[in-house]
């Protein structure tokens, strides 16, 4: 009977062959126990979007009136009450406001339905708005048959009171203040609108908007008169004074 005999040569080659078998074994059963699957190709990454701008050279002509000074503005007629001693603390809104001049018919007129259900008279609220160390009185009456907001904020000057700011937003605006800035926020069908009002040593203006379109309402130092006021109040146009 021939003898066969196994050479070193192909006992390595069988050897090998076993090893590659029982480690491609190994490899799929990991990934079949991982769930780990072959995705392909990456997908490239998309460079990220720029502005731009559909005619870069042109430059849009100055405003009218760009770069004259701001009007200054005189202050509004101060009202015909006297200051308690304990300062604006323990002033009567409701008396103040049916005595304010500047304050428009349709106002003085809901008044009546205060204290009650109906009045539309929110509590006053104590800020230094001036950063002149004293309070200012800050007060705001709802009117929903106008779906208007009347903001007024007085300043004392010894037993003298004077609104600084009086402005009407949309029923239901709220306030806030950063240091000795105000800050009014309305929102109505159209979005929210927020302007902020700044002491420029005589009334509080308002300087550049949070949010546009603006608030209804006129520039500080003026009052804007409600659409439904049939006798607007007092307003005082901006007029440049010595002070």
């Amino acid at each position: 009977m021939p003898v066969v005999r196994r050479t070193r040569t192909g006992a390595a080659a069988f050897r090998a062959a076993a090893a590659m078998a029982a480690g491609a074994w190994m490899l799929t059963g990991c990934a079949a126990e991982t769930g780990a699957r072959d995705g392909g190709v990456a997908p490239s990454l998309s460079p990220p979007v720029h502005a731009s701008p559909l005619w870069p050279q042109y430059e849009p002509p100055r405003p009218l009136g760009s770069g004259e000074p701001l009007p200054a503005y005189r202050p509004y007629p101060a009202v015909p009450i006297e200051v308690p001693v304990s300062g604006l603390r323990g002033m009567p809104v409701k008396k103040l406001l049916e005595r304010d001049p500047n304050v428009p018919p349709l106002v003085r007129a809901a008044l009546s339905n205060c204290p009650g259900a109906r009045c539309g008279l929110r509590s006053p609220v104590l800020r230094d708005l001036t950063g002149d160390g004293s309070d200012e009185l800050v007060v705001a009456f709802d009117e929903p048959s106008a779906s208007l907001t009347l903001l007024q904020v007085y300043r004392a000057s010894g037993r003298t009171v004077r609104p600084v700011l009086i402005t009407w937003g949309q029923l239901g605006l709220t306030g806030e203040t950063f240091g000795h800035d105000l800050v009014i926020t309305a929102a109505g069908h159209d979005g929210s609108f927020t302007t902020r009002y700044r002491w420029n040593g005589t009334v509080m203006t308002p300087g550049s908007p949070q949010d546009e379109p603006r608030p209804p309402g006129g520039r500080g130092g003026t009052a804007p008169v409600p659409p439904s006021t049939t006798n607007p109040p007092a307003a005082v146009p901006p007029t440049r004074t010595s002070r």
